[in-house]
């Protein structure tokens, strides 16, 4: 059967339907940052990670990524149209696939970016039933966990999995990889200093608050 929104939202992009559109992704980071801000407040409350703002936070991060795709490729930003990069999104699995054919990003960011679309899967379509493992992460987002991402209880016996994604410095490390995918598309869309700038500081406001961002490694 047919999927009206889907077709809908498709439709959206391959076709150049009457009325009027503007910028979104800028309305999506500032609720991201936004909810990043109570999420600090939250875990400084706490015992300094634990947040249920990351629930909803970094989803928000996906939204202003497509949004600036979207914006990218329609010329919003540099008066530079690109039709075949709105009708490659629009046939993409996701956006993450769909940035990886179409930018040239470092291994180690891709790899991020492929983690952190599985991880916005894990929050939108939940199966939180248990993954088979002692410590209650499934095995194939386990790097997340060797990296101190999670909200833990430092055991083997951990907490449910949703209980470990609420997690402020898996915010900041959401936060951190849509920074630098950010900074690429400007550059490669030779989007003009003074937009570049507002745009880049939108996604960097996260930097401002609370304590210094996790390390990578």
């Amino acid at each position: 059967m047919p999927d009206p929104g889907r077709n809908s939202r498709d439709a959206r992009l391959l076709s150049d339907a009457t009325g009027v559109w503007g910028t979104s992704s800028q309305d999506f980071v500032h609720l991201a940052g936004l909810l990043y801000r109570h999420s600090d407040t939250y875990a400084g409350d706490h015992d300094g990670n634990v947040s249920p703002y990351a629930l909803a936070g970094i989803p928000m991060l996906f939204s202003a990524i497509r949004c600036l795709l979207i914006e990218l490729a329609d010329g919003v930003w540099e008066n530079t149209r690109d039709c075949s990069r709105l009708k490659a999104l629009a046939a993409s699995a996701n956006d993450v696939e769909y940035i990886l054919s179409r930018y040239t990003v470092p291994d180690s960011l891709a790899e991020d970016l492929r983690l952190l679309v599985q991880l916005r899967h894990e929050l939108l379509h939940p199966s939180h039933r248990p993954a088979g493992t002692s410590h209650n992460t499934p095995a194939y987002l386990e790097s997340l966990r060797q990296r101190n991402l999670l909200q833990s209880t430092g055991t083997e016996s951990d907490y449910i999995w949703i209980d470990q994604l609420k997690s402020h410095r898996l915010f900041q490390w959401a936060s951190i990889t849509v920074e630098t995918l950010v900074d690429i598309l400007l550059t490669v869309h030779s989007v003009p200093k003074e937009r570049a700038g507002g745009i880049r500081d939108s996604y960097r406001a996260f930097q401002t608050i609370g304590v210094e961002p996790p390390s990578s490694s």
